[in-house]
């Protein structure tokens, strides 16, 4: 037999591949040791599961776009009325059946008031995919506000995701649909009541012609209307602007009382035709764009109503600015004033609010605010009286000038039950914090399941079971940081899932 002789080359390629497999298998267990480390210390991904903080967050939804207005809204995808089992998403298009529902789950623009018909088909989209820290909360406490992700007291195998109200030691009270700490009312931070903004009207949505099915159930019409016959106001249908012609007196508007009955209660477009009638919200913001025609003197004013009495905001067009009361005798007071830069011919932004007992007027880039007590009586606040509507007007005097994307929000109004009595926490039901425990309120304040309603909670690791309507310190997970994927775009109604991202969804959260 021929005698054959290994090379050196030879004889190392065996060991040098099982060394490269063998670092190979090393990169690999490292990779993974560190991937785990950074999700259970650092980020970690979630699923939005339903929609109690909409329209912060959104759990699985369908997307409306209204065919009478072209307002843009979200409705909820509730799994068990669809012959659905939670959290599975089908694949094709599914209509929102007409059979096992009473009115209050028919789907209702929030501009127009058009009943969106059930019958169409339509996708369903998935909740919002987000980020969440974990990390902060190792390091300092969390900050009211926050959107934080906890595990739920009642089951604590799943994640809760809510936003923090109540902070350890604090006693924490609603009264009207607002959070009060100790007896202070608390004010929410720009970036946070930015999002918890919930659109009454906006210009830019309205009705080409008269159309049924609205929310006056015959026609709709503008429900900006004049308080005289002979009005110098008068609405343009093709550019959606209002326009003062001039005039020596003051000539007045008032939004229709009628609408604001359907949508100042707290409706969320994202729930359906649902509303809680007791539930009122009376903080405001009112927002347009002031078209000034070169060298017009003139006089705007803002009016929102609390209560029983007016807060006006008057803008002279020589920069002269102040905020009055206006009690219901008629009698005013000027709570503050200014002399800001007289207005420039052109288009100037103006945003008047009413909220969390704070006046404010943001002219531009300046602003007038005036800060109200604390004590919502000292507001005209009274429990035992029947509830108002707040009024919204406009006054105009000398001009002629213009208003652009006149648009009229109301805050969150965090209600007082689910109609099963009071809550907890709620007007006349004080509740007081203990050392490491949390209160928490979902966005969506009517269909959240929080600790206002919590029941007994759950034993977790064999100690004894929490107080009902905490969240404690040991049950948080993380603050929730950014949506890195809403819902996507479906490239075909047979395919599952929505490959094309919503790059324009894609936000931090606040």
């Amino acid at each position: 037999m021929p005698h054959t002789t290994q090379t050196p080359e030879t004889a190392c390629q065996p060991d040098e591949s099982l060394r490269s497999c063998k670092e190979t298998t090393e990169a690999l267990i490292i990779a993974f040791v560190l991937a785990y480390v950074f999700r259970a210390f650092a980020v970690e991904a979630f699923v939005i599961p339903t929609g109690s903080m909409a329209d912060t967050l959104r759990g699985a939804h369908f997307r409306i776009t209204c065919p009478t207005c072209g307002y843009q809204f979200n409705y909820g995808f509730a799994a068990g009325q669809f012959g659905y089992r939670q959290g599975v998403i089908p694949p094709e298009r599914v209509t929102i059946p007409s059979g096992g529902l009473d009115q209050s789950g028919i789907p209702l623009c929030p501009m127009c008031g058009r009943q969106i018909d059930r019958n169409v088909p339509r996708r369903v989209s998935n909740g919002d995919r987000i980020l969440v820290l974990k990390y902060p909360y190792y390091f300092a406490s969390p900050q009211r506000w926050d959107v934080i992700v906890f595990k739920n007291p009642e089951n604590t195998h799943e994640n809760f995701i809510k936003r923090l109200i109540g902070l350890p030691g604090e006693t924490l009270e609603i009264i009207d649909g607002d959070v009060y700490i100790d007896g202070h009312i608390q004010q929410k931070p720009p970036a946070v009541q930015d999002k918890l903004w919930i659109p009454i009207y906006h210009s830019d949505f309205q009705v080409p012609d008269h159309t049924t099915d609205t929310l006056d159930t015959d026609i709709w019409t503008q429900p900006w209307r004049p308080r005289r016959p002979r009005s110098a106001w008068s609405s343009d249908d093709q550019s959606h602007r209002l326009r003062f012609s001039g005039a020596g007196q003051e000539h007045a508007l008032r939004f229709d009382t009628a609408r604001l009955r359907k949508l100042a209660p707290s409706f969320l477009a994202y729930d359906g035709n649902t509303r809680d009638d007791q539930a009122i919200a009376s903080d405001l913001k009112l927002s347009c764009l002031l078209e000034k025609p070169k060298d017009t003197q003139g006089r705007l004013s803002l009016r929102l109503g609390k209560y029983d009495r007016l807060y006006q905001a008057d803008i002279n067009f020589n920069g002269r600015c102040q905020l009055c009361l206006i009690m219901p005798d008629g009698s005013r007071e000027i709570l503050c004033h200014q002399q800001l830069p007289p207005l420039r011919a052109g288009t100037t932004p103006i945003t008047f609010s009413n909220l969390d007992h704070r006046l404010t007027l943001q002219l531009a880039e300046h602003t007038l605010a005036w800060q109200g007590p604390d004590d919502p009586a000292l507001w005209g606040y009274d429990p035992q009286a029947p509830f108002l509507l707040p009024d919204v007007q406009i006054l105009a005097h000398a001009g002629p000038f213009a208003l652009d994307r006149l648009a009229l929000h109301r805050d969150t109004h965090y209600t007082n039950s689910l109609g099963n009595g009071p809550g907890r926490g709620t007007q006349g039901q004080p509740f007081t914090l203990h050392p490491d425990e949390f209160f928490v309120l979902g966005d969506n304040s009517t269909a959240s399941h929080d600790s206002r309603f919590w029941r007994q909670p759950q034993p977790h690791n064999g100690q004894p079971p929490y107080r009902a309507g905490i969240v404690p310190r040991q049950y948080l997970v993380g603050r929730a940081w950014c949506v890195y994927w809403p819902a996507g775009y479906h490239v075909h109604p047979k395919i599952r899932y929505a490959w094309i991202p919503n790059f324009g969804q894609m936000r931090f959260i606040r």
